[in-house]
């Protein structure tokens, strides 16, 4: 695995200033008496130091993700033991319940970072029905106050954690992976709350070492004006800050980098954002840049990767058995975030039906699946599934820590209507009283005496595809268009009252 060219010596003083948290399973006894001695374990060319969750090979530093640091810090704990996979649940994702692909997911990355891609031929081993093992041959002590055997340690930048228990999303992972391997600018499109963030934050992670570290994160919505945008993005590779325009020196700073910059975010400053994008693509051959937004940036070379609801089951489905339903990642996530919010009664399969019928009116977004299940501890299935009859459940609060446009499904639908012109606006309150799916022409009559002709018409449609809130499908009979539910009820609110929903709880 190609290590980062871009190192730093680890000095007694940062090492002492940052050990890194103690490792799962590990107390700080392990370590002894001694604050200054950390085990090391070691295996082939590997060695590992979990108190500073580090692994290096042949005296590099080897890049891997938290959970997979987490992973590898219990089977080092128990090396040469078979660990079996309820334990690595419990360890690796205390009070989350997650299924059995997560910890796939987990083993497959931590062998593929130690090059061991045909699975069982290298140290970790897999126990058919019972769990893994690594095979490591002996552990040592070792001064924090000594760097370990490599001169020099990568400086990773700081990317956000992955999301935890991130259910349905494997495939869009690896399929925006594969495009930023011939393309150089994907932007995942999408509508707010579907998830967005959190894909290309797992895309990063996985790419870390496609990059040899060389991979910064840089999220635009608190950035309110275009003119603070430059600074904005050189600050993100600790460009220091400059009393002229920071562009170029920028773009002289990233010339020569293999790098991969994560945009999340654009859609409030999309024309600025495009802008200095092309400049970069332009002037820096070998940066890549993924870019979340809920409206396309169009820019020369851009690769648009639209990202979707969580699949759930048709209301026609044949099988409503609790399992079935439960197969089907929407109604999975709201079951897992049920279950998290203290829910300790076992779903039942007419649970399982409002939780289908629920993931259905929240066309599968990820941000309202969570925002509804938290109210089911509270409320039950029958009283949340009915509750979302009406909008005033758009402003039930979320998670308290989240950035104020993810806080209310209100919230989050404000920023993209924020943005719209008087006209976009007009189209989208006409159309909120239509249902079901509509052709072209269905949406030109609808509009008709809202805007002045079929052109502006297709125009304006158009545009509220391209910004998320209309929604275009394929169907065997052509093409149709429906408002999203959410927007729907959003906008039927808008109608009802031409105030400004408040966003509280």
């Amino acid at each position: 695995m190609n290590a980062s060219v871009r190192t730093r010596q680890l000095s007694a003083a940062a090492a002492a200033e940052d050990p890194g948290a103690f490792p799962v399973g590990l107390p700080a006894q392990a370590f002894g008496s001694n604050s200054s001695i950390e085990a090391s374990f070691c295996f082939g060319p590997f060695e590992f130091f979990p108190r500073r969750r580090c692994l290096f090979r042949a005296g590099q530093r080897v890049q891997l993700g938290g959970k997979s640091i987490d992973l590898l810090t219990v089977l080092a704990e128990r090396r040469g033991e078979v660990v079996g996979k309820k334990e690595l649940f419990a360890r690796v994702w205390p009070g989350i319940i997650v299924d059995s692909g997560a910890l796939r997911f987990q083993i497959a990355a931590l062998r593929k970072a130690l090059g061991e891609e045909m699975g069982d031929d290298g140290h970790i081993k897999t126990v058919s029905g019972r769990g893994y093992c690594l095979i490591a041959t002996r552990d040592r002590p070792r001064s924090l106050e000594a760097p370990p055997p490599a001169t020099e340690i990568c400086s990773t930048p700081q990317l956000p954690a992955p999301v935890e228990g991130m259910i349905g999303r494997d495939d869009a992972v690896r399929g925006i992976s594969g495009l930023l391997k011939t393309n150089r600018l994907v932007t995942v499109h999408g509508p707010g709350g579907v998830g967005k963030t959190a894909v290309a934050v797992a895309v990063a992670h996985a790419e870390a070492s496609s990059f040899a570290g060389d991979v910064h994160f840089l999220d635009l919505g608190p950035v309110a004006s275009a003119h603070r945008l430059p600074d904005v993005i050189a600050a993100g590779f600790g460009l220091p800050h400059q009393s002229i325009d920071p562009l170029p020196a920028l773009l002289n700073h990233l010339e020569d980098r293999h790098a991969l910059l994560v945009l999340d975010c654009c859609d409030h400053l999309i024309e600025p954002v495009s802008v200095i994008i092309e400049r970069i693509l332009h002037r820096a051959p070998q940066v890549s840049i993924l870019a979340t937004s809920r409206e396309m940036l169009s820019v020369n070379g851009e690769h648009v990767y639209r990202l979707s609801g969580l699949a759930y089951p048709s209301d026609e489905a044949a099988d409503r058995s609790a399992e079935g339903i439960l197969a089907f990642d929407a109604p999975r996530l709201f079951a897992n975030h049920v279950v998290a919010n203290g829910y300790d009664i076992e779903i039942t399969e007419a649970d399982a039906l409002l939780a289908a019928d629920i993931c259905r009116k929240l066309d599968g977004l990820a941000l309202a699946i969570k925002i509804a299940a938290a109210r089911v501890p509270s409320f039950g299935f029958p009283q949340v599934a009915s509750s979302l009859q009406s909008g005033s459940w758009l402003r039930w609060l979320g998670q308290r820590t989240a950035s104020p446009r993810h806080q209310t499904m209100a919230a989050a639908i404000d920023w993209s209507y924020d943005l719209l012109c008087e006209e976009e606006r007009a189209a989208m309150r006409r159309l909120s009283v239509c249902q079901g799916l509509l052709t072209l022409d269905d949406v030109c009559d609808a509009l008709r005496g809202t805007l002045q002709s079929r052109s502006d018409s297709l125009q304006i449609v158009g545009m509220l595809v391209a910004k998320s809130l209309i929604s275009f499908e394929t169907t065997e009979g052509g093409g149709r268009y429906r408002l999203p539910n959410l927007i729907r009820s959003y906008t039927l609110e808008k109608v009802s009252s031409p105030r400004s929903m408040p966003v509280t709880a």
